[in-house]
């Protein structure tokens, strides 16, 4: 009995104690725009091509990207990864669920030119914050404006790591950013007078194209009024729409609203006359009028001409039988 156990009992002790061979894994498509830039400069990644790891056993694998900027500081977020600064983009409970879509990744590199943190819904919101599919991971709301981006070449890398110890980690692949000097963005300096409009757009009290229009009317140009959307989850890959070219659709938005702001608000339009169809009075000619009252007066007479002779004959019957009647009776 008791070996019957124990021969249970090792496999689960093994099984606990076993790593998956992470290299079997498959590697997925990495591709970053831009590859370099100065601080404050908005980075997107894009991982495609995942592979379906729902059929791993336990210790399940996680897909993780390991992202450099905050060591330059010495403010790493917690996290598992032996104090670097990771997180899982896509993980085994995604792969038994089916969620192979791809994974947009964004963020802005830090920058004292970077827009204020905008509060929404108890949170503090930034550029710099991490952001997956719409969803935020990380924040960096009290790094973000504080200092610049050192310049230099960042490695950031991503790799399989366990679920419960993405120390144990296979890197499938490096890809290199390189931060430049030079002027970052120009600063949001109405930042605070926009934050109402941002946050009415964000609660949607206001339509797309309000939000262009009030903010350009503020003075914002694309670039600041990209951040502010940045800021709030609303550019088009951050929503998960396909848009190869926020930017094209910003500027698009911005003449939009500009157009509309232009327009008259009141049209002039011309009194509208009512026509009416004139009336044709037809008069005949006064030779047709005396022609028809001659026909009139003739035919009226040659009428009482035929009358009186009518009579005149019934008169003169009458006579003759008065006469041959006398003469009968007196013969």
């Amino acid at each position: 009995m008791i070996s019957a156990i124990g021969l249970i009992i090792l496999p689960l002790l093994n099984s606990a104690g076993a790593t998956s061979d992470l290299s079997t894994l498959g590697k997925p498509d990495v591709t970053i725009s831009p590859i370099s830039g100065p601080p404050g400069t908005p980075i997107t990644i894009t991982v495609s091509n995942i592979p379906d790891i729902s059929k791993e056993s336990y210790p399940y694998p996680d897909l993780y990207i390991y992202l450099p900027f905050s060591d330059s500081f010495g403010t790493t977020p917690q996290s598992q990864c032996g104090g670097q600064d990771c997180f899982p983009i896509y993980t085994h409970y995604d792969a038994l669920n089916h969620d192979f879509a791809d994974r947009t990744v964004t963020f802005t590199l830090f920058s004292t030119s970077n827009p204020n943190p905008v509060y929404l819904n108890g949170l503090e919101n930034s550029v710099c914050d991490v952001v997956v599919n719409g969803k935020t991971v990380e924040r960096y709301s009290t790094l973000c404006n504080a200092k610049d981006q050192p310049t230099g070449i960042y490695n950031i890398r991503f790799g399989w790591g366990e679920e419960n110890a993405p120390q144990i980690n296979d890197i499938t692949q490096t890809i290199q950013f390189t931060v430049t000097p030079g002027s970052p963005p120009p600063p949001l300096q109405v930042a605070d007078i926009g934050n109402p409009i941002i946050q009415a757009y964000q609660n949607g009290q206001i339509s797309q194209s309000e939000f262009y229009s009030k903010l350009s009317a503020l003075g914002w140009n694309q670039d600041e009024i990209r951040q502010a959307m940045a800021v709030i989850g609303k550019l088009p890959h951050q929503m998960g729409a396909p848009v190869p070219d926020e930017m094209q659709q910003i500027q698009q938005g911005v003449q939009k609203a500009a157009e509309q702001t232009s327009q008259p608000t009141e049209q002039t339009t011309q009194p509208v006359i009512p026509q009416t169809n004139p009336v044709t009075i037809q008069t005949q000619p006064s030779s047709q009028i005396q022609t028809g009252s001659s026909q009139a007066l003739n035919n009226g007479m040659w009428t009482m001409v035929l009358v009186a002779s009518c009579l005149a004959a019934t008169a003169m019957g009458a006579g003759l039988f008065v006469i041959k009647s006398t003469r009968k009776i007196t013969n």
